[in-house]
């Protein structure tokens, strides 16, 4: 996914960031070699030669205390990365929690399209026990005209699931980065979640996902990037103590002059006297970009609270429809049953019995859709706690 590569590349150059950040506390150490041409001036008209002069120099720059402001600087670049690693988890999780939710769309497609076709092989041969009574005489023609038309209305329904998979199929490509031409074989077994331990407590849920949301902790990492931003520029506003050294060695082209060479060691103390402001309204900035950055973690972290409570009665939700739809399946399957033995036994109508069809039709679809909300609630719990995929079943909830 094009997202996920953007969120490495970006991590990738904060890491660079944070190693240009680490050289400050190095030496620079500069080469040089110079050649120049020079001719002095005479005040008596006498002639002066021309002398040309080469040789190479080796400088060597160190800060040897800045009051922390390089230390400052490196842990605000720091936190940077940090920011961006916690920022690039999040949108892993997202793009995994896109690819769960359409593989779990497509599997209920695929199961609205199984009940489908067990509803038509049913008004298939409802259609057909008809037209055997038809002909027999113990129906009318509107009996199999009424059977005929509830087969066709099936068949329809059942080119509407076809159509709902290929839909499905292309989003879960595109939830997957996967060209849409490319063919997909799928034969993934879905282990369904364990239910909803009863003992478990909210209060629980939602310390796990501050504990774990990686999109909290990288508002949190912001923060303290902006505090200690704030700590450098106070800290370049005090003097800085450097050491720089010098050694050279300079050579003639003319052959009377001598090689000399040269050496110097010193020590440099900056004193910053005016900037005009500069340092103390960056200093100013940051503080109040931490303000800022720890009033949205605040935020964010009413919104992951939301979202653990929706996920979870989501799932409470789905669990106990799952043993609600069980036995309307079975219910509508009796009915079906009872209906079809009273109809081929002359004691019941076409319309009752076609009726009951229909109820068991939209028992299956409800059956077939149950396992699948079952499995997106637990995705979506999973996604608001910040749990990774494979927690789902190692961690019991």
């Amino acid at each position: 996914r094009a997202e996920s590569r953007a969120a490495w590349l970006g991590i990738e150059a904060e890491a660079a960031r944070l190693d240009a950040a680490s050289a400050a506390n190095w030496p620079t150490l500069t080469g040089q070699f110079s050649f120049t041409r020079s001719q002095a001036l005479s005040s008596s008209g006498a002639s002066v030669p021309v002398l040309h002069r080469y040789g190479p120099s080796l400088g060597l720059a160190y800060v040897l205390y800045d009051f922390g402001a390089r230390a400052a600087g490196i842990d605000a670049q720091r936190y940077q990365l940090i920011a961006a690693l916690l920022s690039n988890n999040r949108t892993l999780q997202d793009i995994v929690t896109g690819v769960e939710t359409a593989w779990f769309a497509l599997q209920a497609a695929q199961a609205q399209a199984d009940a489908q076709t067990q509803q038509l092989a049913a008004l298939g041969a409802s259609f057909d026990a008809v037209e055997v009574r038809v002909q027999s005489g113990l129906a009318s023609r509107a009996d199999a005209l009424r059977a005929r038309a509830a087969l066709a209305e099936a068949e329809l329904a059942s080119r509407a699931a076809m159509r709902d998979i290929a839909k499905a199929e292309a989003q879960l490509k595109q939830a997957a980065g996967i060209a849409q031409t490319q063919s997909l074989l799928l034969d993934w077994p879905n282990t369904l979640p364990p239910d909803l331990d009863a003992a478990t407590l909210l209060a629980d849920l939602l310390a796990e996902a501050e504990r774990q949301r990686p999109d909290l902790h990288a508002l949190r990492a912001a923060a303290a990037r902006a505090k200690s931003e704030a700590d450098r520029a106070r800290a370049a506003r005090w003097p800085s103590l450097s050491l720089a050294a010098n050694a050279g060695r300079t050579l003639f082209l003319e052959d009377e002059r001598s090689p000399s060479n040269t050496y110097n060691v010193g020590v440099t103390l900056s004193v910053p006297l005016f900037d005009g402001g500069r340092l103390a309204a960056e200093a100013r900035a940051a503080e109040r970009d931490a303000e800022r950055f720890a009033a949205a973690a605040d935020a964010q972290q009413q919104t992951v609270a939301l979202e653990v409570v929706q996920g979870f009665e989501e799932v409470r939700y789905a669990q106990s429809a799952r043993a609600g739809i069980t036995l309307q399946f079975d219910s509508a399957d009796e009915s079906a049953r009872a209906a079809e033995a009273r109809y081929k036994a002359g004691f019941g109508s076409l319309l009752e019995w076609l009726s009951a069809q229909a109820d068991l039709a939209r028992a299956r679809q409800a059956q077939a859709q149950a396992d699948s909300d079952w499995l997106a609630a637990f995705s979506r719990l999973n996604h608001a706690l910040g749990r990774l995929p494979a927690a789902l079943t190692e961690s019991p909830l």
